[in-house]
């Protein structure tokens, strides 16, 4: 997984979903960045993304890491044949690889709002397209900006 950052650089943080938390919420006020991870095997066509919740405040804490893939179930079942649980990659899940913070159920329910908006869908699909078809060039990968 990298970064689309890494790749796109302005662009990335231009189109990244952000969520302002005004203070009085049970998450810390803040400005949280929805940042892009997307596959870098040239021979996978997973058709995910892994969303790293990260605040303005908090350094490099990750507040939560969240798994997307936006096709139908059969996709998934037939891209990874023999798995029982294709149905779970084609939702939000919170990623059971990565880190967690107390909040990250919260910040689950922020993104399964934001993917109600079909516009920022369509962008997670055109970003991932946009990854999958960039040169991967070692040692140069990202800083276009």
């Amino acid at each position: 997984m990298l970064a689309f950052f890494e790749r796109f650089g302005d662009l990335a943080f231009e189109e990244m979903r952000v969520l302002t938390v005004p203070p009085g919420n049970p998450v810390p006020a803040d400005e949280y960045g929805f940042l892009e991870f997307y596959c870098t095997d040239d021979d996978c066509d997973c058709r995910r993304v892994i969303i790293k919740v990260v605040g303005r405040k908090s350094a490099d804490k990750v507040w939560a890491t969240i798994s997307y893939g936006w096709e139908q179930a059969a996709f998934y079942r037939k891209w990874s044949r023999g798995t029982e649980n294709a149905h779970e990659w084609q939702r939000p899940t919170l990623d059971p690889l990565n880190p967690q913070s107390s909040h990250a159920r919260d910040f689950l329910a922020a993104f399964e709002q934001m993917i109600q908006d079909k516009t920022y869908v369509d962008r997670l699909k055109r970003h991932y397209e946009m990854f999958k078809k960039s040169p991967q060039q070692p040692g140069r990968e990202g800083r276009k900006r």
